[in-house]
């Protein structure tokens, strides 16, 4: 007596082993390759945040180091002293901020006080790494040979935006004051470090400053830079005054703004697993204009952000956006094998499920991986 074969309603309800075995190999398939991209974005955002705490910290160990110990070939004429200036900056506003142009706009005062008519500090003052746009002084006050004069200043400042770990790292911003006319041998800055510093009201809500300094350092141009008055091969060195801001950036806000097309795109694709693949216009439709909507962030982004020479955050999350999407379209190919040329429907909707949770676990996994290793 033989068995009855099988028929199209059995092989339609019925899943094997070896369905099974499909869904299983294809789920955990789809988790490694999120769990690879997790883990070697992580290890690139923690040596970028390493980086970064390594190169600050020498900057301000450099920053603070002793005048003559950085600079000992400073040559000051026999019988002569540098005149010591105590300069200090209060930052009254700051707007334009601008990530793609690596620049801020800065509202400030700057103070400047010396004993003796031999300098001239408020005259010849200029900012290293912006242009002023406004100079106006405020206050000028002279008794006997003591002096102080108040100036206020608006300038566009050029920044080395860290965008690494962007909107989550930190970021560093300076205003870089040197004399024009007096070398470090005439003109020594003295940080007027306890009235120095920043008006609250005047920094953007969004951003939240950590660490405030005011520090003194020599630089050297490596140059005469054509003064006849040097010894050929005698670099010509300045005394410069840095005010330094460690900002934090909006981070979670800023991180939805940036890709919330991105995770409404991904999230549309993932749709597509609750659609019979047999309906192929939506089924590959969606998850195609998906692609292209994921495709105009992260054009957005690079418009919004300026390029950088590295693999940052923001690139690993719209490549994770992008690659999902293509795999939810590679999905969708091997369901509708399934249920239009195996005839298997109960296992293409296993499978469409499982992928979906498989998917979605992956997907918002790393988006809150990346984020959280990018912190300070």
């Amino acid at each position: 007596m033989t068995a009855d074969a099988p028929t199209p309603d059995d092989v339609k309800n019925t899943i094997s082993r070896g369905g099974y075995l499909l869904v299983a190999l294809w789920a955990l398939g789809i988790l490694l390759l999120f769990a690879a991209g997790g883990y070697f974005g992580a290890r690139l955002l923690q040596g970028y945040k390493a980086e970064t705490v390594k190169m600050r910290q020498a900057w301000i160990e450099a920053t603070t180091t002793d005048l003559e110990a950085a600079a000992p070939e400073i040559k000051v004429t026999p019988g002569g002293e540098p005149v010591d200036v105590t300069v200090g900056i209060r930052l009254n506003r700051m707007e334009a901020i601008s990530m793609r142009e690596s620049s801020w706009m800065a509202d400030l005062d700057i103070w400047f006080r010396w004993t003796g008519d031999t300098v001239k500090p408020g005259e010849n003052f200029h900012i290293v790494n912006g242009d002023i746009s406004l100079r106006e002084r405020e206050e000028a006050v002279a008794e006997g040979f003591e002096h102080y004069e108040r100036y206020n200043v608006k300038a566009r400042l050029a920044a080395n935006f860290d965008l690494a770990r962007f909107p989550f790292g930190d970021q560093a911003v300076t205003i870089q004051v040197e004399d024009g006319a007096q070398g470090a041998e005439n003109l020594r800055y003295v940080p007027d470090e306890q009235d120095s510093g920043v008006s609250r009201l005047g920094v953007p809500a969004s951003l939240k400053i950590i660490q405030t300094l005011a520090a003194v350092k020599l630089h050297g141009y490596q140059s005469r830079r054509g003064d006849p008055r040097k010894p050929e091969g005698e670099a010509d060195v300045h005394s410069r005054f840095v005010f330094a801001l460690l900002l934090a950036p909006p981070g979670a806000s800023l991180f939805i703004k940036l890709f919330q097309a991105l995770f409404a795109s991904v999230a549309i694709a993932l749709v597509v697993f609750f659609i019979k693949p047999i309906q192929v216009d939506p089924r590959f439709g969606l998850g195609v204009g998906a692609f292209f909507a994921a495709v105009g962030n992260n054009i957005y982004v690079a418009s919004v952000l300026p390029h950088a020479n590295r693999l940052a955050l923001p690139d690993m999350v719209n490549a994770v956006g992008l690659a999902t999407i293509f795999l939810t379209l590679v999905q969708s190919t091997i369901s509708l094998y399934i249920f239009d040329s195996l005839g298997r429907e109960r296992l293409r909707r296993l499978f469409d499920h499982v992928s979906f949770v498989a998917f979605l676990t992956g997907f918002i996994a790393l988006n809150l991986a990346f984020p959280l290793v990018s912190l300070p």
